[in-house]
């Protein structure tokens, strides 16, 4: 199983900052540096993981005969929610909780400037409806 892979790695990684935080000097530096090549380990196998998902949506879209304009801004805007939650997490871990709450703010900035589309589409249904 997959899951035990990853709990068994996040276990370990933890462990591996605990022993370094132990000893004095770079300790936080290097702890820092574990963490982040950690997550990104993780997040990489994450990612690798939603690929299959993302084929479902898209098969089960072509059968509907979806447009293919939305769903691929949907698939971003939750792609970006998704890297943004990542790189936010990641400032606040390694102590710089401003960098993250901005990275989240760029994330939203994106999401917004993505959907501008699917905005603009409502605002014509409805004022085609009025």
């Amino acid at each position: 199983m997959d899951i035990l892979k990853l709990v068994a790695f996040g276990l370990t990684a933890t462990l591996l900052i605990g022993l370094v935080s132990y000893y004095d000097g770079y300790s936080k530096m290097y702890g820092n540096l574990i963490r982040i090549a950690a997550v990104t380990i993780l997040m990489i196998f994450i990612v690798s993981q939603l690929d299959s998902v993302f084929m479902v949506v898209r098969d089960l879209a072509n059968k509907m005969n979806m447009d293919n304009t939305y769903l691929n801004i949907v698939l971003k805007v939750v792609g970006i929610a998704y890297l943004a939650e990542f790189g936010a997490q990641l400032c606040e871990d390694a102590g710089e909780k401003a960098i993250g709450s901005k990275v989240q703010l760029a994330g939203k900035v994106m999401i917004f400037v993505i959907a501008s589309p699917v905005i603009l589409a409502l605002i014509e249904l409805i004022t085609d409806l009025i």
